[in-house]
């Protein structure tokens, strides 16, 4: 009888006779006879454990998720703090919905987020989102500051107080440079903000980047937009998707290859474009996993990209930049007006997002970002991987502000040889000059030592820490000693007429060299400060230069201590002077060992942080 035909049935009934000639009607969901799976729940926003700051006391938060299921979803709720706000039952596609509501009125406090999809079979699937809201203070902008996006669990600007748009599904990183939280790309997903308050020839943006490629699409991950605003290219309309109109405002990307990525500046002066390409200067390794600064600054004749302080790229000879239809800021994408190269979505990070309307100087730049702006006087970066390890904790500290004393969890007693001064906070060399200490708690399986330094190359060579044996065979000449056997040799020598930096690692029975050739120099001309730092272990060593890795060895066969009982810093004397590593006279600043692997982000800080 008719009343015994099941309602799936005379669905199915339906959908049969109403889809005959109708190309768009649903495909109908396979036939698993025994479906036992749970269905699949991603909460995409707001992402659990951030926090959502605004100046208001309440908020209007988009829930934005997905269900999915390998049969047939039958229905889909969403609950707000335990109130049902959507209950969802007919789907178009019958195994996947894409969905989302917009929760207002969201005051202070913790809120929990929870969407159910159920499917026909009663199979159940669950995922749970919780958050806080917070109201902030009104944002007070820097001077000439018009926008600032801090990405702290949302999108929105503070200068202007407005959300920026979302496209596709960007995500938050869960933690960002110095903060909680960070803008994280994702496959067709990008911001979108009015551009009202950056109508200026005159800019800056100032930001943080991790680099992350987009692996699954390889045609598109070698190269992507990250910063753009530019006119929409309204004489390409057989291609609307396929934008590349440069004559005015700019475009901020990066392309390459899956081992490195070049950093590019192009902005429009209306008539014609400018390019600012630093080539290696400007290019960053995939495998780095640290935070990097990035700097653009226009004014009206002159342009400049800073990455980390040092100046990658300039032009001094344009003529302006124009702003003629540049009506939209992409973030996180060359899409919408920059993807005819494939400049598309990002899945870097970004934090910190600021522009001023004008253009900063590097003393302002400096006081923004606590880095050193500036030309970069060093070779660029060689491409070195840094080597994995735990980070490296810090077991004495002499700072030279008053005299020569050892603070931190070890402290050995400091002894002065010869005339070493302290002034200015720092110490300061002389002939025949040097402090010692024992090396008994301080020579660890994994040793790493950081300092400044401001060179005074006369003379041209000149040990910096040591940490060697007594070279007790040389009984004829106590006075020159060169055993490299065991422990470590950190010095300087003339390279070129530069100061080239090298490591020796002694591993019981033989030495290895650990050499960055031109990578590792200080030019001669150099009179300010730079920051130094090493590490060796077992089975490898690396040299920091300002934070650049400059030389390493990772196949080394051995670290020993045998023998080696004392410490001598600012002078190679008196364990390593065969060679006339004697004395240095420059002047050195701030001494740190450590036990375990001074990381790259933890050079990259302490050099952040000055002397």
């Amino acid at each position: 009888m008719i009343r015994n035909i099941s309602i799936l049935a005379t669905l199915a009934l339906l959908v049969t006779t109403f889809s005959c000639g109708d190309d768009d009607s649903p495909t109908p969901p396979p036939v698993v006879d025994d479906d036992t799976a749970n269905p699949v729940v991603t909460i995409n926003a707001p992402a659990n454990g951030s926090t959502i700051s605004t100046t208001d006391a309440t908020t209007t938060v988009t829930i934005d998720f997905t269900a999915t299921d390998n049969v047939e979803l039958a229905s889909v709720a969403v609950d707000f703090d335990g109130s049902t706000v959507l209950e969802v039952s007919s789907f178009t596609d019958f195994q996947n919905y894409v969905g989302n509501v917009n929760q207002a009125d969201v005051g202070d406090g913790s809120h929990t987020v929870t969407v159910t999809a159920t499917d026909q079979a009663g199979n159940t699937g669950t995922s749970s989102s919780t958050f806080t809201k917070e109201t902030a203070n009104p944002y007070t902008p820097l001077a000439n500051e018009v926008f600032y996006m801090p990405f702290e669990g949302d999108y929105l600007e503070l200068v202007s107080e407005a959300e920026a748009t979302i496209v596709g599904s960007p995500e938050f990183a869960g933690s960002g440079y110095e903060s909680e939280d960070a803008y994280a790309g994702a496959t067709d997903a990008f911001l979108t903000t009015g551009t009202t308050s950056l109508q200026t020839t005159e800019m800056t943006a100032s930001f943080y980047y991790k680099i992350r490629l987009n692996d699954p699409e390889p045609e598109y991950g070698a190269r992507a937009g990250i910063l753009v605003m530019g006119p929409e290219d309204t004489e390409n309309e057989a291609f609307p998707d396929t934008q590349n109109l440069r004559t005015s405002g700019f475009r901020f990307f990066r392309e390459g290859d899956a081992e490195s990525q070049i950093f590019k500046l192009n902005f429009g002066t209306g008539e014609g474009e400018v390019w600012l390409d630093g080539g290696d200067l400007a290019r960053l390794e995939t495998s780095s996993t640290d935070w990097h600064h990035f700097a653009l600054v226009i004014d009206a004749t002159t342009a400049a990209v800073y990455i980390d302080g040092g100046l990658v790229a300039e032009n001094v000879e344009h003529t302006g930049m124009d702003i003629s239809g540049t009506d939209l800021l992409a973030i996180g994408s060359g899409g919408p007006r920059f993807n005819g190269w494939n400049h598309r979505s990002d899945h870097g990070m970004i934090d910190e997002l600021r522009i001023f309307n004008t253009a900063l100087s590097e003393a302002d730049l400096e006081s923004l970002t606590g880095l050193e702006f500036g030309e970069i006087e060093f070779n660029p970066d060689p491409g070195l991987t840094p080597i994995e390890g735990a980070d490296a904790v810090e077991l004495m500290r002499v700072s030279f502000d008053s005299d020569f004393s050892a603070t931190g969890t070890v402290t050995p007693e400091v002894t002065v040889v010869g005339n070493p001064t302290v002034a200015d906070a720092a110490y300061v060399g002389a002939a025949d000059s040097y402090i010692t200490m024992p090396s008994a708690d301080l020579a660890k399986d994994e040793f790493s030592a950081s300092f400044w330094i401001n060179v005074n190359n006369e003379p041209n060579r000149a040990g910096l820490l040591v940490i060697g044996p007594e070279d007790s065979a040389n009984e004829s000449f106590p006075d020159v000693q060169n055993l490299r056997t065991h422990g470590l040799r950190f010095f300087r020598e003339d390279g070129g007429g530069d100061q080239r930096f090298k490591l020796n690692v002694g591993n019981g029975t033989a030495d290895t060299w650990i050499d960055g050739g031109d990578f590792a120099d200080i030019p001669a001309d150099v009179t300010d400060w730079r920051h130094v730092a090493f590490t060796v272990t077992g089975t490898s060593a690396q040299v920091y230069l300002n934070g650049i890795l400059v030389a390493q060895n990772a196949e080394m066969t051995g670290l020993d201590w045998t023998g080696c009982d004392l410490i001598s810093f600012g002078s190679g004397a008196p364990r390593f002077t065969e060679w006339g590593h004697l004395a240095d006279e420059s002047s050195l600043d701030d001494l740190r060992i450590y036990e375990g692997v001074l990381t790259q982000a933890q050079v990259t800080a302490l050099m952040a942080a000055g002397r």
